[in-house]
This record gives C-alpha cells, structure tokens and sequence, in this order.
C-alpha cells in the first residue's frame, strides 16, 4: 500500500511540522491519525532541506525507531534502522548498507515554505 492510499494520509499542502523543530541533521517522527492506524512520517532535516519518508524499513516493514521519538543517525547523514542497522541515505531513502540494500525508503513529497514543512504534490 502506498502512503498515499493509506486512510489516514494527509493532502498536499498540509502542514507536517516547523522546520525548527527538526533538529539539523536530525529528523522526527509526525503521526497522521491515532493508535495502529495513524501513518507515521519520519522527516529529516539537512540545513534549510527536508525530506519525509513512511517510518516503515522496507527489509520487515518494521519501525526504524525501536522507542518512540528515537531514531539512530550517523554523522554523515543516514538514518538507522534499530532493528537490523539498515543505512538509509537522508536525501533519497536508499540503503546503502544492510540487509535492505539497494531498497528505499518509502518517499512522501514535502515542500518547506517560509520555516514550515509542508506536504508536496506526489509526481
């Protein structure tokens, strides 16, 4: 299922979060909707950039958090997973080491307008 077919998912234009409030070089997890079936976001931020991605490893289709609010980011700008150390590059998704290799996460367009981030058209 796409992040678009999911029922929760939200319609361009709709605000995720500030743009401060992603630590640079960070990132955050935004939920759409409550309890199991809320679609949960991660954004990740790199200066004034922003990218989003289902918080879905596509190896087990897991978290990449294993706490709520924690994730695992390395200082060369990849996202971890916690489960099994997949390295997933902040600017595509892809995972450039571990057991999803050569797999990406799933992308959800996101646009930063004057400090908010918002959501993009999908292409």
């Amino acid at each position: 299922m796409s992040w678009q077919s999911h029922p929760q998912a939200p319609a361009a234009d709709t605000e995720v979060c500030s743009l401060d409030s992603v630590p640079d070089g960070g990132c955050i997890e935004v939920g759409f909707g409550v309890d199991a079936q809320a679609l949960r976001l991660i954004v990740l931020r790199s200066g004034g950039e922003a990218w989003a991605y289902v918080n879905l490893c596509p190896h087990f289709s897991l978290p990449l958090n294993s706490r709520p609010g924690e994730f695992l980011v390395t200082e060369d700008r990849h996202l971890m997973c916690a489960y099994h150390c997949a390295l997933f590059r902040f600017h595509d998704g892809l995972c450039v080491d571990g057991p999803a290799k050569d797999r990406s996460l799933e992308a959800v367009p996101v646009t930063v307008v004057d400090g908010v981030v918002r959501i993009g058209v999908a292409g």
